[in-house]
């Protein structure tokens, strides 16, 4: 390997350490689901059926939450190991005034990305395949009041709160030292590969980006976490908020509903470019005893682009990607299969 100066040991050093957390993260997640089926056998024996989709969600849940949680401790670790800083995440408890236009403006961005993700992955039948055989969708009955509870911790508050720790938390604002641009699409392409979906892959991207400005740009993980809550509950339930407002007409509640949030949140992206856009400042009077922010493109440690891009792929991370990326092209193949199949 080229001489490495300090900073490019560090971040090398960093990066590594980030790809053996997630390699960590792929063998947690794994397990979890393989134990999951012998824990799904034993509670559907001996108990009712609801009580055992009640344990089953909630241990579902627990270990989810820990298969994000114990990696934050193990990228600590290594970073430690190596004997450079390790910084925790930021979690100022204040709400920002654009907490709002964040969490609306958000919505609309990840749903017109997730529209587009759609799209491109059609030509493989991928949202029929998707919908019947990975999530093994059975109907559109409405759920139960507990099922809509489960289905929120599950589906919605969890991955909330253990992704943003995970990937804005602890990645993010470990990779600040060599620039907010860097960070903030490490955290991104990381996030959107640990999704190992193509029907998610691009929309994961672009709200990486999103939430990792947001996180940025706050200095607090909780208007991150508000935002993916947010937009979670808003995709998990939108067909049983349109039942409950359409009646019999779900489906134009649900078009008036959608096409509103648009309007607003359009309004809400106008006012967040506005407000969190880069300020050019002026410096005319001096700053002798003013503290002044460092710009955007300050970096503490910074690495020149292309030699940042070749220390990133390093084995354990080159791994990780391999991984995800074999997963979302077997995905992909076996919806364009299935879609044979079934015509």
């Amino acid at each position: 390997m080229p001489y490495l100066n300090a900073n490019e040991y560090y971040y090398r050093k960093v990066t590594s350490a980030i790809g053996i957390t997630l390699l960590v993260f792929l063998l947690l997640i794994n397990v979890s689901g393989l134990a999951l089926l012998g824990v799904e056998l034993l509670l559907y024996m001996p108990v009712s059926e609801v009580a055992a989709e009640v344990a089953y969600q909630l241990i579902y849940a627990a270990s989810y939450l820990l298969s994000f949680m114990l990696p934050v401790l193990v990228l600590r670790s290594l970073i430690r190991r190596c004997g450079f800083c390790y910084y925790p995440m930021k979690t100022e408890l204040h709400v920002t005034p654009l907490l709002f236009p964040i969490v609306l403006g958000g919505i609309v961005l990840i749903w017109a990305q997730s529209y587009l993700n759609a799209a491109l992955v059609s030509i493989f039948n991928y949202s029929q395949f998707s919908a019947e055989v990975i999530w093994q969708s059975t109907g559109s009955a409405q759920p139960e009041g507990y099922q809509i509870v489960l289905e929120f911790i599950v589906m919605c508050l969890v991955p909330a709160i253990c992704e943003e720790f995970l990937f804005r938390g602890a990645i993010l604002t470990n990779c600040l030292p060599f620039g907010r641009a860097n960070a903030i699409l490490i955290s991104a392409l990381l996030f959107s590969m640990m999704h190992q979906n193509a029907e998610q892959i691009l929309y994961a991207f672009a709200a990486g980006i999103f939430l990792g400005i947001v996180y940025e740009r706050t200095g607090s993980i909780w208007a991150c976490f508000f935002l993916h809550l947010m937009n979670n509950f808003a995709s998990t339930f939108q067909s049983v908020l349109a039942g409950a407002i359409g009646g019999a007409r779900p489906d134009v509640a649900y078009m008036a509903v959608e096409a509103a949030l648009c309007v607003i949140g359009v309004i809400c992206i106008v006012v967040l470019v506005l407000r969190m856009a880069p300020v050019k400042r002026d410096f005319r009077e001096g700053v002798f005893g003013r503290s002044v922010p460092a710009s955007d493109a300050y970096a503490d440690c910074p690495v020149p682009a292309g030699r940042a891009f070749r220390l990133f792929l390093s084995f354990p991370m080159a791994l990780f990607l391999a991984i995800c990326a074999l997963q979302i092209v077997a995905l992909l193949g076996s919806s364009l299969l299935y879609g044979l199949r079934a015509g």
